[in-house]
């Protein structure tokens, strides 16, 4: 096994260094292990107890052989707990390429060391993986795997490589914009952490906190970090002397099991929604039953007669669980694969945002519903994506007979076995986009439900087909959200809409492009479409004065067409 080297952060906590450094000794590896141990400087104008308290650290952390080979470095001057960190890390990771990083208040287990180097090593060549941790965050539901992996990083007691370890930007008023840019803010918190005003906070040195700028950027590339399923440290820091950690008490503060050994196997980086959910959850179990107990605490003090009164009105907000099936894919961040259950079937989704914007406009706005006589309707699926929009009109006429188009050989899998997952009969699937004409065309993955046809940023080759062939018969609806090509394709099969009865246009307006919007009214109207239109996404409260884009588009359109009777 490859030994990662430790490092660990002192300062001014002389109890809290001996109680970290006693509990590492005793760790299994300790003793084939190198610790790097960075002393923090005092603080200008420090108190004479602050500089006893950094003397008495400075001596305490020599007392010992505490590992194999222990390596000092004491700081004349205070740089901080978070850019001592970051210089610190940054220094033994280079000439390591990875480390465990330990604050003066975590007091780890017997195996807490042999979890994080098994997890350095086996998920090493894991990108997506930014780390390892000790610590097993409180979930409202008991959780069975040994490991698993959550979007959020816990700096007690963590592991990392310098390749993450670079990849992690810690201008946080950059990271500020870009989350502001994105909109994404609300994405940040996870539970009962609140990590979006954390960094806000942090912008603007009410805190200085290294984590919150490594979990967001570490959000903004997708990454994970993998947790045991029990804790193998201990926080003892909240009691007022940290930087961080006041003394009130946290739900987040749990024992480990000092003996633990767990046997690590590797697992694809995957997150289970079911297991996100559950450490989501801890902090509304907590609510409940604080508000439980409130209940009970008032019922004691009320005469009898009037107890059933009461309870009826204390009951009005029962406590149940969340009528949104899919809230927990909110905190999910984006492209990171994951499972969820649709009407009564596992699917799998790619990118949690795009699923449930999908998922509203499909299913709980119903912009696909259409009524007809024929009970056997023919559909046309251009642009299926994952498969929502074939298994809602599936599930709207199960005898019908559809046809579904996705170019994107990734999202194309995931189409496959999401319609699979219904066991439906009657829907073909075809791996091509539309065009006018069959021919092989460059392509642009973004991984969820933007792929688009463009020589710019192309990632790979697709193959097009004309859609003429498929509309030798009546068509009860078709459907085109193609990304961009809505108008080449309509151009195309123009002289055959007389077969369609009613269409779907999702139009596309990229910046800086020629706008076409004119072109495909046109071609409905001739086609003696009734039309609707609605903007669904990329709004622009004042475009004279500015124009909000997304994903280079400036504006998107839906377009329903009817024909008239």
């Amino acid at each position: 096994m490859k030994l990662a080297p430790i490092i660990l952060f002192v300062y001014n906590r002389p109890w809290h260094t001996v109680q970290t450094l006693e509990a590492l000794s005793l760790n299994y590896l300790a003793d084939k292990s190198t610790l790097y141990i960075y002393c923090d400087g005092p603080k200008e104008n420090a108190k004479p107890e602050d500089l006893k308290n950094i003397k008495e650290v400075r001596k305490i952390i020599k007392e010992k052989q505490w590992c194999k080979e222990v390596i000092v470095n004491e700081r004349n001057e205070n740089l901080g707990l978070a850019e001592s960190v970051i210089q610190g890390v940054t220094e033994v990771i280079e000439k390591h390429d990875r480390a465990i990083v330990l604050e003066d208040d975590i007091v780890t287990g017997t195996y807490f060391l042999k979890f994080m180097n098994d997890g350095l090593n086996i998920y090493e060549n894991e990108p997506q993986v930014f780390g390892v941790s000790g610590y097993r965050f409180p979930a409202s539901t008991k959780i069975n795997s040994q490991t698993y992996f959550l979007p959020i990083m816990s700096s007690w007691g963590y592991g990392t490589w310098q390749d993450r370890w670079k990849k992690i930007n810690y201008d946080g008023v950059e990271l500020l914009s870009l989350i502001e840019t994105k909109g994404i803010g609300n994405k940040l918190d996870f539970g009962n952490i609140k990590y979006y005003q954390m960094l806000k906070d942090q912008v603007l040195g009410k805190n200085d906190s290294w984590a919150v700028r490594f979990y967001v950027s570490m959000l903004l590339q997708k990454g994970v970090f993998l947790y045991p399923n029990q804790s193998l440290l201990k926080n003892i820091g909240f009691d007022g002397t940290g930087v961080h950690c006041s003394d009130k008490p946290s739900s987040y503060v749990t024992d480990f099991l000092k003996d633990t050994n767990i046997e690590m196997i590797k697992k694809p980086v995957v997150l289970n929604t079911n297991r996100v959910l559950a450490f989501q959850n801890h902090d509304l179990e907590v609510n409940k039953n604080r508000i439980r107990r409130l209940k009970k605490s008032i019922l004691k003090l009320v005469p009898p007669k009037a107890k059933s009164f009461i309870k009826q009105k204390l009951g009005i907000k029962k406590d149940a669980t969340n009528p949104d099936p899919f809230y927990f894919l909110k905190n999910i961040p984006r492209y990171i694969k994951t499972k969820a259950t649709l009407k009564g079937h596992e699917i799998d989704i790619p990118d949690s945002a795009s699923f449930l914007f999908m998922y509203k406009e499909i299913f709980e706005d119903h912009i696909y519903k259409f009524e007809t006589s024929n009970p056997v309707p023919y559909i046309i699926d251009g642009g299926a994506n994952i498969g929502l929009s074939s298994i809602y009109l599936k599930l709207l006429y199960p005898k019908s007979k559809i046809i579904a188009f996705e170019p994107d050989t990734t999202i194309y899998n995931y189409l496959k076995k999401n319609i699979d997952a219904f066991n439906f009969k009657g829907i073909e699937l075809i791996n091509k986009g539309l065009w006018n004409k069959e021919t092989t065309l460059s392509f642009k993955m973004e991984g969820a439900d933007a792929g688009l046809l463009t020589e710019e940023g192309a990632t790979d080759t697709v193959p097009v087909i004309s859609l003429k062939p498929y509309l030798n018969k009546k068509v009860d609806f078709l459907k085109l959200d193609i990304e961009g090509a809505e108008t080449v394709v309509l151009k195309d099969i123009e002289e055959n809409l007389s077969m369609v009865d009613r269409i779907f246009i999702k139009y596309h307006s990229f910046v800086g492009e020629k706008q076409s919007l004119n072109e495909v009214i046109n071609i409905l109207a001739n086609a003696k479409f009734r039309l609707y239109i609605s903007s669904p996404g990329i709004t622009s409260k004042s475009p004279f004065c500015k124009v909000n884009t997304y994903l280079n588009m400036d504006m998107q359109l839906n377009i329903y067409g009817s024909k008239e009777k």
